[in-house]
Formats: structure tokens, sequence, C-alpha cells
């Protein structure tokens, strides 16, 4: 956990460093280093790391889904399930698949103000909550340790992904890009892609800690 918490770390300073340097030094590109580091692009150190996080985190419940059924124990088929979550949100860190539902749910609903100018938080909001109620038995089977660790990891990453973007529109007129022309912005784009970065350590660290001990718990076993 700790490596995972140092690449953090160095991604989210370097990416301060850049919008100080924008911002208040007058180097908007320094020869391609500020947008190359800057959390809130795509396509760039940031996005593939957190891209890589999220499907490291896949394999991991993969593996544990694999253990479990091996076992036969209970909620394998949750965790394959959480595997194959975790594919979706690793391609759409690559790929931005949610801003694609902007302009239909926009079409739909119109325009919203405030804190819904995103609109595509009124899905997130609803998957969120469907989560919780297919998974709340899954949860209360883990350990309380286990239990607490993953609702932190969850809402570190929900509280970034809906909660800081839904703040940022509550300050903003997003549908105006130049909204994201100011300083201000840039310290909430880094608070929501630093809970994200967080969450996933958390929930790593989660996933490696039960792996080592159903390793452990299947080499008792077996001998």
């Amino acid at each position: 956990m700790s490596v995972l918490l140092g690449i953090v770390a160095v991604l989210t300073f370097l990416s301060l460093a850049g919008q100080v340097a924008r911002f208040h030094l007058g180097l908007p590109n320094a020869l391609g280093l500020v947008p190359f580091f800057y959390v809130d692009l795509e396509n760039n150190l940031p996005t593939w790391y957190q891209t890589l996080a999220l499907a490291f985190a896949s394999v991991l419940l993969a593996g544990l889904a694999v253990a479990a059924r091996h076992m036969r124990a209970p909620f394998a088929g949750r965790w394959l399930a959480l595997s194959l979550l975790f594919v979706f949100l690793s391609l759409d860190e690559a790929a931005s698949i949610h801003e694609a539902t902007m302009e239909p749910l926009q079409r739909v609903v119109g325009y919203l103000p405030g804190v819904w100018q995103p609109v595509w938080v009124i899905l997130g909001i609803a998957a969120v909550v469907a989560f919780a109620a297919a998974f709340l038995r899954f949860l209360l089977y883990l350990p309380r340790d286990d239990r607490w660790q993953v609702f932190w990891a969850a809402a570190l990453f929900v509280g970034g992904a809906i909660g800081v973007e839904m703040a940022t529109a509550a300050l903003y007129t997003t549908s105006d890009p130049s909204y994201k022309v100011s300083f201000t912005y840039a310290l909430l784009a880094h608070a929501e892609e630093l809970l994200e970065m967080l969450g996933v350590v958390v929930l790593i660290d989660f996933l490696l800690r039960r792996l080592s001990r159903t390793a452990s718990f299947s080499v008792t076993v077996a001998s």
C-alpha cells in the first residue's frame, strides 16, 4: 500500500506543480510536462496509472472469485461481479465512457442547474444506490474490519467521482468550457482525482490482504 500511496502522492504533486506553473508562472505547457501530468486531462500519466490500478483491482477480485468458488465459499458470484465492474471502471477511466451519456441525458431532461449540471451524476447516483442494495448482504458477510475498509474505499471513490463533481457544478456553469480555466477549478479537479485514486489504493490493500489470508487458509486446509 505504501508504494501505491507514494505513486499517488508523486502524481498529485507533479500535477499541482504544473498548474502552479500554468497559472502563476506563465508556463501553460512547459515542454508538454504540464498537460502530461495534469490529473484532469485524458491520455496522460495519471490516467494511465488509474487505468492500471483499476485493472489490477479487477484481477485481484477475479482471484478472490476463483478462490471462493474453489473453496465453495459463499458469494463467489459477487466477487466475480465486482471484478467485471472494475473492468468497466478501468475502461471508463481510459475512454471516459460516462461522459458519453451527457448529451443523450440532456436531450431527455434538458438543462439542470446547480449540482445537477453534469447530468451523468444522476445515473451515477442511481448506480451507487442499486449497487449498495445488491451487495448489502455481501458486505455484511465480510468481517467487521474488512467491511469498514471496503466502505471507506467506496466512500473515497464515490465522494471524488460524484461528490466533488457536484460541488464543482455548484460553483461553475459547466456548460461553458471556460470554467476549467482557473486555478480554483484545478484545485477541485485535484481533490476529485486524489479521492478516487486513494479509494482504489484502499481497496487494493484490502484485496491483497484478503487474498493473502485466503491463500494461507487454502494451504492449511490442503495440509
